[in-house]
């Protein structure tokens, strides 16, 4: 007896929903795609708890008559290719015919559909894949899709979904990303009853960028347009200056479909090369037409990702069009990392010799402090050598100091073998070298700086008055509208922490005042980079609010280029007061003592 079986129709639908039905923001983009395939100019879209519930499409394309809209339901069933050459000149964005199908296989689907010269149009209803009803109905020109009530034939594929303001913001992202491609089409997104985006087809590639990533980030971006070898590069990158911590804010559209490809980020990563910091990434909006024979994308259900034909040719030809724009600001490309908005220059940084004056200071700023300061001991191992360090593969765990070797005001008690620490030079751009009488701390400053900060916000947490720096000029930051929703939906957490901000109308917002010691720097920058960290979590509790200030810390500190003998010592000194001094607020050990004895082996002494 055969035990290889034809899969029944039901199940071969269930698995393809599963290739290509990821969550809402899934069916959401297959069934916009496909409105703008039919030609539509106006594209509505409603959703109720991140589409798990409803889902609704409206369009006013170009409709389908009784039997296209029965045919439109059947697996592989398309109007956008014919032949087998076809697929190699691919011009729609859908053309597997799997997208109706595979949804109405696991939702309540319900579809209205009629032609402008039809007096009437066609509904269907289908139940899980099951078609219950095909009749007449009057409707409007076009094409109303409602979704309702997602994976509710498979509970165990339910459970998957997050929550829905997780989706919330999936579909807002899909609609950016979809609006950004098709400029000369109006588009609107209502969540739960509530208007969150709406775009007119009057406005340009210019226009559109500017609403949807907001003003501020526009302001700082440069025009693209560049052809070479039948490729045409266009739209918009910003200036080395305003960077993110993410490559979130790297949108493409290749042909008029929103995609990713490895070639487009070489690109990009290659035109900024040392303009920019490592970690940063540039912010774009680039366009990018070509022969539909140059580029597949079949190669994902869900035609997120794309594949070019001469992908090293591409990359190149990206590189040449951003250089050529970034050549175009005011001194050229060559003078432009000098520019940066709060961001460290590339150049190795100097260690000052001793006495040196009139340096800028680190940020935190007490009084002098004489050399010989006390430190605590780093934990040893069992043979008394270094700060234990985490096994590849796990997570890094706070290292913790002994219980005596901090009381509760901060001060040394016991007998430690580090009673002075004399503090030799400064090692490159990011450590410290210091002598104990037991022998070397290297000190990793960013990480040093991070926990004394993190800790001074965690102290806000718990006072009734904040201490706080007030502005003398308001900072104004225009942000997305994405930006904005995860802003403010952390609102109340920031001002516990001791940032004071106002929502100032639309997606803008006034700071006002910031913690005290917190870092002299471009906080609008900052906080952009904050809300990156933020938008897979929702700021609901005090615990979620100690979340964020870890991410401010970590986002708040760039070490100075240049630190003073009384910098260094200050630091040191507000370290050793931290409750946690081995560990920065990510759990990295803030500095490693390499004892003599250890020395003495690695010597073979």
């Amino acid at each position: 007896m055969s035990v290889i079986k034809v899969l029944s129709a039901e199940v071969a639908g269930r698995i393809a929903a599963g290739e290509v039905i990821e969550r809402p923001a899934s069916v959401m983009k297959e069934l916009v795609e496909n409105s703008i395939d039919a030609g539509a100019t106006r594209v509505r879209v409603l959703a109720e708890q991140g589409g798990q519930r409803l889902l609704q499409v409206i369009d006013n394309g170009c409709g389908m008559d009784r039997q296209d809209a029965l045919l439109c339901l059947e697996a592989h069933a398309t109007s956008k290719i014919r032949e087998e050459s076809d697929v190699g000149q691919i011009h729609t964005l859908g053309f597997r015919g799997e997208a109706l199908p595979s949804i109405s296989s696991v939702s309540r689907f319900q579809l209205q559909t009629r032609q402008a010269d039809s007096l009437e149009g066609t509904e269907i209803i289908v139940n899980y894949g099951q078609i219950e009803d095909v009749r007449e109905c009057g409707c409007a020109p076009g094409t109303n899709i409602k979704v309702a009530y997602i994976f509710g034939n498979l509970p165990a594929r339910r459970k998957f979904l997050k929550g829905p303001a997780t989706d919330d913001s999936h579909l807002e992202e899909t609609m950016l990303l979809l609006a950004l491609s098709r400029p000369d089409i109006a588009f609107e997104l209502h969540l739960n009853g509530r208007l969150v985006l709406q775009v007119t087809s009057s406005q340009d590639i210019a226009a559109r960028t500017a609403m949807l990533l907001g003003k501020d980030a526009f302001t700082a971006m440069l025009p693209v347009d560049y052809v070479e070898d039948r490729v045409h590069v266009y739209g918009y990158i910003s200036k080395p200056g305003f960077t993110r911590n993410t490559r979130h804010e790297q949108r493409v559209i290749v042909n008029g479909r929103a995609a990713s490809a490895d070639s487009v980020y070489f690109g990009i990563r290659d035109a900024y090369d040392t303009l920019i910091p490592k970690g940063r990434y540039p912010a774009v909006v680039l366009y990018i037409d070509l022969e539909p024979d140059r580029v597949d994308v079949n190669i994902h259900p869900t035609k997120h990702e794309v594949r070019f034909r001469d992908s090293m040719k591409i990359s190149a030809i990206i590189a040449a069009a951003l250089r050529q724009a970034l050549r175009s600001m005011p001194g050229g490309a060559e003078t432009v990392s000098t520019q940066a908005i709060g961001q460290p220059l590339p150049e190795p940084i100097p260690i000052p010799p001793a006495g040196t004056q009139n340096v800028t200071p680190v940020p935190f700023v007490p009084p002098p402090l004489q050399p010989g300061l006390p430190l605590p001991p780093p934990p040893r191992t069992s043979e008394g050598s270094t700060i234990p360090l985490t096994p590849p593969g796990n997570p890094p765990q706070p290292v913790r100091p002994a219980p005596e070797a901090i009381n509760a005001s901060g001060r040394i008690t016991g007998g430690n073998l580090l009673q002075t620490l004399q503090i030799r030079c400064r090692l490159g751009k990011k450590y410290l070298l210091a002598e104990s009488a037991a022998g070397l701390v290297i000190v990793d400053l960013a990480a040093a700086q991070q926990r004394i900060l993190f800790e001074r916000l965690l102290k806000n947490l718990q006072s009734t008055k904040i201490p706080q720096q007030q502005l003398l000029l308001p900072i104004t930051v225009n942000l997305s509208p994405d930006e904005s929703k995860l802003l403010q939906a952390g609102l109340e957490h920031f001002q516990a922490l001791g940032f004071s901000l106002e929502h100032f109308g639309g997606h803008s917002f006034l700071i006002t005042a910031l913690p005290a010691n917190l870092p002299d720097q471009d906080f609008a920058t900052t906080l952009r980079d904050i809300i990156d960290d933020l938008r897979n979590n929702n700021l609901t509790n005090r615990q979620n609010a100690v979340h964020l200030a870890q991410i401010a810390s970590r986002h708040a500190i760039r070490v100075k280029e240049q630190l003073s003998d009384n910098d260094m010592h200050c630091l040191l000194r507000d370290l050793t007061r931290c409750e946690m001094p081995y560990a920065c607020p990510a759990g990295h050990p803030t500095m490693v003592h390499m004892t003599y004895s250890e020395l003495d082996k690695r010597f073979k002494q």
